[in-house]
């Protein structure tokens, strides 16, 4: 999947990793074989052989675009917003809904599987350092006045990671988009 980038695939091969996707949002992916992806997403295992090279790299691949997806939603929607507590919650509310939609299998699988929890980890400090630039420019706005923008970003970023751990979310009592949504509202009032 790392060879075919997101504008060259075709309209099949798109339908094919969005039903893939929500197949894996509903149920994990850990347990399926090439054949049961093939199956249930209503294509040949060739197709999916043009789209990763093996099993991991197809699944790779699904898991990569999930979090680019929700990466490029999160920008879109805090650049909609005027003000920084705005649109850090606008930026949040982006995996919050994407989580809500995630079951705890696929959860379990895309920590539990390190080439999965890898792309996850990868796209969390991509995130991380997009919430450093949004307080960065609220700094230069006069917005925030206290902390540095580096220091913003890793608190925002310790309790996010804090909020991937299922044993917290277990212990607290709370799904992951919830726990989300929560700190959206924290920093909504914790950074006006």
């Amino acid at each position: 999947m790392s060879d075919v980038r997101p504008n060259l695939l075709s309209a099949r091969q798109a339908d094919v990793l969005n039903a893939l996707q929500e197949v894996f949002l509903a149920e994990g992916f850990r347990h399926l074989t090439i054949g049961d992806m093939a199956g249930l997403a209503h294509t040949s295992r060739r197709t999916l052989y043009q789209l990763g090279q093996s099993k991991e790299e197809v699944v790779v691949g699904v898991i990569d675009r999930f979090f680019n997806g929700m990466g490029k939603d999160a920008l879109r929607r805090a650049q909609d917003a005027a003000r920084v507590h705005d649109q850090i919650e606008a930026y949040l509310s982006a995996s919050v809904e994407r989580n809500r939609r995630a079951s705890r299998q696929f959860i379990h699988d895309v920590e539990n599987y390190a080439p999965t929890r890898h792309v996850y980890d990868r796209h969390q400090e991509i995130a991380i350092r997009e919430l450093e630039s949004i307080v960065r420019k609220a700094m230069q706005r006069g917005e925030v006045t206290e902390g540095t923008p580096a220091l913003w970003a890793e608190m925002l970023g310790a309790v996010i990671r804090r909020l991937r751990d299922p044993e917290v979310l277990d212990r607290v009592g709370a799904s992951r988009g919830d726990a989300l949504e929560l700190f959206g509202h924290f920093c909504r009032r914790g950074l006006a």
